[in-house]
């Protein structure tokens, strides 16, 4: 007899039908025997409640609903059951390593394919400064294009893997900023609609 299958037998209600073996391990374990002294005391509680069929006060069940829907557990222990399944066994199971090991799957698999696809947006990333330059100076920015320019100009002769890098180092930078600016729209929205 362990405490999980004696908390198993005092889920099952009948304490005046206990096994010995479960009453021995009670009088060892002192948690055990706090559990069964609650359930006794419970039962004996609800007898003299219902002994005189005396009604609910109004509002009871409503307010116990509310306390389970807020998750109010004063006193109560929760029995921690054993994981049944091994740790590794979990960690495979985890869907952010499922999802790791499919994409390094999938990037073995066309890994060449995507590079030379990044190869080419890069190249495309590469000429927005350019495009950006003229567009400047089709309005009159000339010397703010120019510094533009200059701070964004492609590294020439620089090899993918360090462009690329660079580029995987400016991204979260770049998503930061777009979701602080979306953050910033939010604000401006719920501010004139609360007006």
């Amino acid at each position: 007899m362990n405490c999980l299958e004696f908390e198993r037998l005092l889920d099952e209600g009948e304490l005046e039908r206990l096994p010995e073996a479960a009453l021995a391990h009670a009088r060892s374990c002192e948690a055990c025997a706090r559990s069964l002294a609650r359930a006794r005391s419970l039962e004996r509680a609800l007898e003299a409640h219902f002994s005189g069929d005396a009604p609910a006060p109004p509002g009871f069940a409503d307010r116990v609903m509310a306390r389970v829907s807020r998750g109010e557990s004063r006193g109560v222990r929760w029995l921690a059951l054993p994981n049944p399944v091994p740790w590794w066994t979990g960690a495979a199971l985890e869907p952010r390593v499922v999802l790791a090991l499919a994409v390094m799957a999938l990037f073995v698999w066309r890994g060449d394919r995507w590079l030379a696809g990044a190869r080419a947006a890069w190249d495309g990333f590469a000429a927005a400064p350019r495009l950006a330059h003229d567009g400047w100076l089709a309005v009159g920015l000339g010397p703010l294009s120019d510094a533009f320019a200059r701070a964004f100009a492609p590294v020439t002769g620089g090899s993918l893997l360090v462009q690329l890098g660079f580029a995987l180092g400016v991204a979260p930078l770049l998503l930061l900023a777009g979701w602080l600016a979306w953050r910033a729209g939010e604000r401006l929205v719920s501010a004139t609609a609360a007006r």
